[in-house]
């Protein structure tokens, strides 16, 4: 069964290097993007904060296969602007998540008790201050745990840029069973990736959780 794979492990390892790629285009968009989108569904202002909330509920509650659909073949007809099959699965990533993720934060934000507010007022802090030095350093560890699972998530969810024949490592895999008529020892192989990278991630956040507990507790 080795011998049958190893002439295949480059192709893979392209197809897990896109993986990756994608992966961390949609942590790094959504971990930036969330938090401007989750201040604006919590906004005074009508203008602001409706549109904002109808973008988060409506992309996390349709499946992101549909999305990837509407993306790639209905936004050009609306739009006019074509997209090829990776800008699309890139667009589609960093938009989706940063819903998800504009969610967490705002759980996080919102767990901050009013009081630390109205400390930041009584000290004479701006709005800005306030949130920069009072809020969102307590915010963030309330949220990491839940910013964690979504990060595993999105992991697992770069798996349906295949559809857009986009040669992730699932895509990969689809082609070399294919080919090879083997799709057990293939998708196995795959599937056994995706946990290792999976359990990697969250060992990770483990210990950035624990050392960020340390570093509340002293």
């Amino acid at each position: 069964m080795v011998e049958s794979i190893i002439p295949f492990i480059p192709a893979l390892f392209k197809g897990l290097l896109l993986t990756l790629f994608y992966f961390a285009l949609g942590a790094v968009g959504s971990i930036v993007l969330a938090l401007p989108v989750s201040l604006g569904m919590g906004s005074a202002s009508r203008l602001v904060r409706f549109p904002v909330i109808a973008y988060v509920e409506f992309f996390r509650n349709t499946p992101l296969l549909v999305q990837l659909f509407w993306l790639h073949y209905a936004l050009p007809v609306l739009t006019g602007i074509k997209t090829t099959a990776p800008q699309t699965a890139a667009l589609a990533i960093v938009i989706v998540m940063t819903a998800y993720m504009a969610e967490v934060y705002r759980a996080g934000l919102n767990a901050v008790g009013r009081g630390q507010h109205e400390a930041g007022l009584a000290l004479g802090f701006k709005p800005f201050q306030r949130w920069r030095l009072i809020i969102i350093p307590q915010a963030f560890p309330i949220a990491l745990p839940a910013i964690g699972n979504t990060l595993v998530s999105l992991l697992k969810a770069t798996a349906i840029l295949s559809i857009l024949s986009v040669p992730e490592l699932m895509r990969t895999t689809s082609r070399i069973s294919d080919y090879t008529a083997n799709p057990i020892t293939f998708y196995s192989l795959s599937a056994i990736v995706y946990i290792a990278l999976c359990l990697l991630l969250s060992f990770a956040l483990s210990r950035l959780e624990a050392r960020v507990s340390r570093w509340r507790a002293g």
